[in-house]
């Protein structure tokens, strides 16, 4: 049996902030919205800015996977302050159509013409799980989008196949942000979203950063092209490496040994503790701040849409 990883948590300092015991958790003091209805009124908003039909529903899942997950900073809130400015200065055409530069079987290079990022990344992920259905692995090299959200929630777009999904971006996109996705056996899916450049402010990681740039930037051509994001969107397929059987039991073991408990506190892997919100979500509803719910129902009233429902 595996033995457990050491924490990645850094060590508690000797000063820590007292906090009452009757303080709430902000998410407990939001208005509760239900989750399906939340994604609709996005898509209808974003149809209304001209979006197809088929691109809004998943931009609107896209945006809201923040909302849905724990961060809230990254989800809905972004739509008034992003991507609505982006359509309408014309930084993002809705409506573009992706042109195929280079195809060679399991890779590709696509021009999306700057299309809307969080359908876009979403359809270069597709695009990848078809390759990898075929080839074992599918690779999309990408540039000319516009905004994309959390890189996690395109990479998972690749676990309803049984598959890995890895998403990397660089250029204008802020960051250096990685998001990979895989199945984890017995257990929730490992889902992992963070920025490295973070990492890269530390001589010894600089070095992950520069990755990046290489794989989602160099490959893609952004390098070339001034304000754009270039990224690598990447499938793999297990089961045409080893037996599905065998890949099951080793993703149990080795995520079953992440699990454990120190001084007192659970340990999770990524993917964990999101898994538990968006059922939380989907059963008692979304929280949203205030601020957040008056800018979405005031674009429903002025687009002649239904405003949000609370949940009880």
């Amino acid at each position: 049996m595996p033995l457990r990883p050491r924490s990645l948590r850094p060590a508690r300092t000797a000063a820590t902030t007292e906090v009452p015991d009757d303080t709430p958790i902000p998410e407990q003091v939001w208005q509760r919205v239900p989750a399906d209805e939340l994604v609709t009124l996005v898509s209808l908003i974003l149809v209304a800015h001209d979006f197809p039909d088929h691109r809004a529903r998943a931009a609107a899942e896209a945006l809201c996977h923040g909302d849905l997950t724990g961060s809230p900073d990254t989800g809905v809130a972004e739509l008034t302050r992003i991507h609505l400015p982006s359509l309408e200065n014309g930084e993002v055409a809705p409506r573009a159509e992706p042109l195929l530069i280079a195809d060679r079987g399991a890779a590709a290079l696509v021009d999306y013409r700057r299309g809307p990022g969080l359908w876009a990344v979403g359809d270069a992920m597709d695009r990848a799980v078809v390759r990898a259905g075929r080839f074992g692995v599918g690779l999309i090299s990408l540039r000319g989008v516009g905004p994309f959200g959390r890189v996690g929630h395109h990479a998972a777009r690749a676990l309803p196949h049984g598959m890995i999904g890895l998403v990397m971006a660089a250029g204008a996109a802020p960051g250096h942000p990685l998001g990979m996705a895989a199945p984890a056996g017995a257990y929730p899916e490992f889902v992992l979203d963070v920025d490295l450049a973070d990492a890269a402010r530390s001589p010894q990681f600089a070095g992950f950063a520069l990755l990046v740039d290489v794989l989602a930037g160099v490959l893609s051509g952004v390098a070339d092209h001034d304000n754009d994001t270039g990224l690598l969107v990447l499938a793999i397929a297990p089961t045409t490496l080893r037996s599905a059987d065998g890949f099951y039991r080793a993703a149990s073991a080795l995520f079953g040994s992440m699990l454990g408990w120190e001084s007192g506190s659970p340990i999770r892997y990524p993917g964990w503790r999101e898994a538990q919100y968006l059922e939380q979500c989907r059963a008692l509803g979304v929280p949203l701040r205030a601020a957040v719910r008056r800018r979405l129902d005031s674009l429903a009233l002025r687009l002649g849409l239904p405003p949000l429902t609370s949940v009880d």
